[in-house]
């Protein structure tokens, strides 16, 4: 069973879609920034109802709601995809995470960076294993084949399309991104810029891209739940952080065969081996960024290679089956049943 948190709804339909396809019951339950009691009683009784046996949980509010509905009544796993610290508020939120989980049985990192500073938190080392993020490569390549290019129709003699997808918050360097963008377009009138999410940001961002002129050539999208649609509209994806764990998304651009640019940060440059399987860029540096994109668009046998060996490394090493093997053995453990 999967309890989706979620302060809108709507944001839960994908995983809810999904899960009802494979015959996996979902519970959603409606829960703001504010501590609801309410959310914390209706967790219990789910758990106490349907017999459940672990409870595994991502990010510091499912965490916080995990441990007051189980009262450690069962096993508890957490999964630490990251500790952001842009804001006072997360500042505190990863405080509070840090605290939390020391009361979990296993804890899960998705990088060696994380599994360092967790040790470096103080949390004992015995209860932490590094887990890496997986994708479903075949599923991925199935759906972007079905998936018709022009979600995002080009303009006018837009011929390429760049794109990245991921919240507009600090920590996802996507102002580096449109920096690097201004410089590009000039130089390659037929190229379209999509950033696909949204955030605090948002607004910021498109303010500053409006003040340069840009509006034609730099797309927002906002929200959106079908990813896989959009990378089949992409010619090229840029991860362009400033920090992050193992992103989902750069595992899932390389299975869907785009060529990828991405900063060096958290676990990415032990997927991406620079001018192989990906480009690597400076984090926070838009003139590495442009040259980068730029490389890739006007080098298209380049662009080919690296999109077909990215694709193969996912497949061999951060599969959703070796993913599901890792955490399925972790499982077994905890319940003594070997």
């Amino acid at each position: 069973m999967i309890a989706i948190l979620v302060s809108d709804p709507e944001k839960s339909r994908v995983m809810v879609r999904e899960a009802d396809t494979n015959g996996i019951e979902t519970r959603v339950f409606h829960c703001d920034d504010r501590f609801s009691l309410r959310v914390m009683m209706d967790l219990r009784r789910l758990i106490h109802q349907r017999g459940i046996e672990i409870v595994h949980s991502h990010g510091y509010k499912s965490n916080f709601y995990a441990l007051g509905a189980t009262g450690k009544r069962v096993p508890l796993v957490a999964t630490n995809h990251n500790w952001l610290k842009y804001h006072w508020r997360l500042v505190a939120y990863s405080l509070l995470d840090k605290w939390l989980i020391r009361y979990f049985d296993r804890i899960v990192a998705v990088s060696d960076l994380i599994r360092k500073e967790m040790i470096e938190a103080g949390i004992p080392e015995s209860k932490i294993t590094v887990i890496d993020n997986g994708v479903d490569v075949g599923e991925i390549s199935r759906q972007v084949r079905q998936s018709s290019p022009g979600e995002i129709p080009p303009a006018g003699d837009i011929t390429k399309t760049v794109g990245t997808i991921g919240s507009l918050k600090e920590e996802k360097g996507i102002r580096f991104l449109l920096e690097a963008a201004f410089r590009v377009i000039p130089n390659a009138r037929r190229v379209k810029f999509v950033i696909v999410g949204d955030g605090p940001l948002r607004e910021e961002l498109e303010h500053l891209v409006a003040s340069r002129g840009a509006g034609g050539d730099i797309v927002f999208t906002g929200y959106q739940s079908d990813v896989y649609k959009l990378l089949a509209t992409f010619d090229l994806f840029v991860l362009p952080s400033v920090k992050e764990g193992l992103p989902m998304v750069l595992l899932e651009a390389m299975a869907a065969g785009i060529p990828v640019i991405a900063t060096r940060v958290g676990a990415v440059p032990r997927v991406i081996a620079d001018g192989v399987n990906g480009l690597l860029v400076s984090p926070g540096n838009s003139d590495q960024l442009q040259i980068a994109i730029e490389g890739l668009l006007t080098n298209p046998s380049l662009a080919s290679s690296i999109a077909a060996c990215g694709c193969a490394t996912v497949q061999e090493n951060f599969s959703s089956e070796s993913m599901f093997s890792k955490y399925y053995t972790t499982y077994q453990d905890l319940t003594g049943r070997g």
